[in-house]
């Protein structure tokens, strides 16, 4: 077994639940007891049922009064990429590996009882930790706070029916406390969101009759498709119709085609400055921080990694996989160190703002 001590990115979430009293922790503990989420398999959101990709809360506990879980992606029958690193070679050659191929030792106990049981390759796995309505994410490239909290939504919704329909699972982003004292200071005057327009390939097929035959066949051709928050910022200000008409053969990537939207605030108060801090934090939480900055009143800017509150912690890893009982230690840990410094602040279980 090797282990490395990698350094990993905490970042913190606030948990706000519409028509809703108990906090994210009472309800989490609330789910877990329910026996529409007993069995990993019950658990299961399949998002795409043409390949059976699905994502699900796994390993789950509570501990030093937090409840800490990991919410794994995985795609049913895909196999893994495996490159060869050979120095000799013009070009690395990649294979894939099945779960097929993994050689499992006959005299071992453990392995006759895996016979009965179907492996999966785990795309990417994200760790978290709540304390009453305050979150602790560790992400992953594939799983991110927005997937999170779209997993929670139907978690307790639809799958065990904890909270109604009526009730919404928002993950809020929290200003550092430098920036909430600046914008005391100097109330916004203008937001700025900034968007690369991408493309993503689309794969059709176009119809053609031969000469030399009366059968059509069909040819595989390539179309890309304008797609990111560049592409919605369009949508939502114009017509829609002049990016589904694109006929795009070449990728926009390299074009560098930017969106830039920019809107701004007269307001000088202090009260609705930082009302309008919260609702930028809210409202663009799912936003990459380079495509977000704040211009202030009397000069000054706040990048969007400003408005999102993280750490930096050392984390034991196994053979590449975290050290789940190293990691939820220090997330606690972090948790505690925001509380005791008043940066964060518990509420009661019985109330939710």
């Amino acid at each position: 077994m090797t282990t490395e001590i990698k350094r990993k990115t905490l970042h913190y979430k606030r948990a706000v639940i519409t028509n809703q009293k108990l906090t994210l922790q009472s309800l989490l503990s609330a789910t877990f007891k329910q026996k529409a989420a007993t069995k990993a398999k019950s658990r299961r959101e399949f998002l795409n049922p043409e390949d059976e990709s699905c994502r699900l809360i796994n390993h789950h506990k509570e501990q030093n009064g937090m409840f800490f879980g990991e919410l794994v992606f995985f795609e049913k029958g895909r196999g893994q990429a495996l490159i060869t690193l050979d120095d000799e070679a013009e070009s690395y050659e990649i294979n894939t590996i099945g779960t097929d191929s993994i050689k499992t030792d006959e005299r071992d106990p453990k392995s006759q009882k895996e016979k009965s049981s179907q492996k999966e390759f785990i795309d990417s796995i994200l760790y978290f930790g709540v304390l009453d309505n305050h979150l602790v994410i560790l992400q992953s490239a594939a799983l991110k706070a927005r997937e999170l909290e779209t997993h929670l939504a139907w978690l307790m919704g639809t799958c065990t029916n904890v909270i109604g329909k009526n009730q919404a699972v928002i993950l809020q982003d929290k200003p550092t406390e430098e920036t909430i004292k600046r914008i005391e200071k100097a109330p916004v005057k203008t937001v700025s969101l900034g968007a690369p327009i991408q493309t993503v390939p689309v794969m059709s097929e176009d119809f053609e009759s031969h000469h030399d035959s009366d059968n059509t066949q069909a040819a595989k051709s390539v179309k890309w498709i304008p797609k990111g928050v560049g592409v919605d910022i369009i949508k939502a200000l114009l017509n829609e119709d002049w990016l589904n008409k694109l006929d795009l053969k070449d990728s926009l990537d390299e074009s560098n085609l930017q969106v830039s939207l920019e809107i701004s605030y007269l307001r000088k108060t202090t009260k609705t400055g930082q009302t309008m801090l919260n609702n930028i934090a809210t409202a663009l939480r799912h936003t990459e921080e380079s495509d977000v900055s704040i211009h202030l009143n009397g000069g000054g800017t706040i990048k969007g990694k400003d408005l999102k509150l993280s750490g930096v912690i050392s984390v034991k890893t196994n053979n590449g996989l975290v050290d789940q009982s190293d990691l939820f230690h220090q997330m606690h840990s972090w948790m505690v160190t925001k509380v005791t410094s008043a940066e964060l602040e518990l509420e009661s279980s019985e109330s939710s703002k």
